[in-house]
């Protein structure tokens, strides 16, 4: 009797909260006919609460002991959330997304800008309650797929809200299915979304720039064993991304240095063409220092030490950097995003 009540009490505080997803099951919702927690874990009585901004994504990384559903792909499915009550936040940028490994999810459908609302509103409260959708016919078979639900609020604190479930997948002959990256926000080390206001297409940039994935049961493919993540269970920079910082890094230490401009580049050139002609005590013409006797490993070890510098004065004691440096540590390395430093990353063997 008291395990009833727990739980109809439960269920009564998702009708006031906010959003949650509970069919399918997400994790681990109390009741509703879902599965009890994996051993060791424990019924999510605040299911409806956003993701806090340092959590592992959508809170839980044990999945359940069997899939809560089984889908057969192409099909129509019916994504429901609490029937009651819940605040909807005027709306939002919704996503569905699948992934066969947990941490590479490719969008199967969304509902920008009005999710939960049937066009503009400032309302608390959800006009959409469910949302049906064709699942693509080339998502590959699996006994334990992870769905996920994610959305952020048009109005009130900039929050990210997803849930995630297991499902099965059958009827299909495909080993992979290629999709837009899920689109993630309001979280630490990502993009922070405004409150819409009357704009509802705030935002919309994030989602239409992500970049195409392949994910598979074999793991992904496309962004593949690059597309590294962070040890919090949320996606990391890809190797584009990388090497798009890097280029950040390279220019970022070149505006800092003492000895950018015209006369850092002439002593460069000057010593390469000395190196080739094998000439001995060339004086480099037109330095800003007027020094002599310069060579290509001169200038070298010289802006080495003006980068380092550059990147010592960039950290600074409240973790704030400037955009696109990278800095080495022990074991791995950091990247420097939104101007805060990011997890480490382990350095490739």
């Amino acid at each position: 009797m008291l395990a009833r009540s727990i739980v109809i009490a439960t269920l009564g505080a998702l009708a006031s909260a906010h959003m949650a997803m509970v069919k399918p099951c997400s994790y681990y919702t109390p009741g509703n006919n879902c599965p009890d927690p994996p051993a060791g874990q424990s019924v999510d009585y605040s299911l409806t609460s956003p993701l806090a901004r340092n959590a592992p994504f959508c809170k839980y990384t044990v999945p359940y002991d069997k899939p809560v559903e089984t889908w057969t792909a192409g099909q129509t499915v019916n994504i429901e959330f609490n029937k009651d009550g819940g605040a909807g936040h005027g709306g939002g940028h919704c996503q569905f997304s699948i992934s066969y490994d947990g941490k590479n999810f490719a969008v199967v459908h969304e509902v920008l800008r009005h999710c939960f609302y049937n066009g503009p509103s400032t309302s608390n409260t959800p006009d959409v309650r469910s949302y049906s959708f064709a699942l693509p016919k080339d998502l590959p078979n699996s006994d334990n797929a992870i769905f996920a639900w994610t959305w952020v609020n048009k109005q009130g604190e900039r929050e990210f809200y997803c849930g995630t479930s297991n499902v099965a997948i059958t009827g299909s002959s495909s080993s992979s299915y290629t999709g837009k990256e899920m689109t993630i926000a309001n979280h630490d080390g990502y993009e922070t979304i405004p409150e819409f206001g009357d704009n509802y297409d705030t935002g919309l940039d994030l989602y239409e720039k992500a970049k195409t994935i392949t994910v598979s049961p074999g793991g992904s493919a496309g962004s593949g064993d690059d597309q590294r993540k962070e040890e919090s269970g949320m996606p990391a920079p890809s190797a584009s991304d990388l090497v798009a910082d890097s280029a950040s890094v390279t220019s970022a230490v070149a505006e800092n240095s003492p000895d950018s401009g015209e006369g850092a580049s002439d002593n460069t050139d000057a010593g390469v063409e000395d190196t080739e002609a094998g000439a001995e005590d060339t004086t480099v013409e037109d330095a800003d220092a007027g020094a002599e006797d310069t060579t290509a490993k001169d200038t070298e070890a010289e802006d080495t030490e003006d980068a380092a510098e550059s990147t010592d004065a960039a950290a600074t004691d409240n973790g704030e950097c400037t955009n696109g440096l990278m800095r080495c540590l022990n074991k791995g390395y950091q990247i420097c995003s939104h101007g805060k430093w990011s997890l480490e990353y382990p350095c490739s063997d």
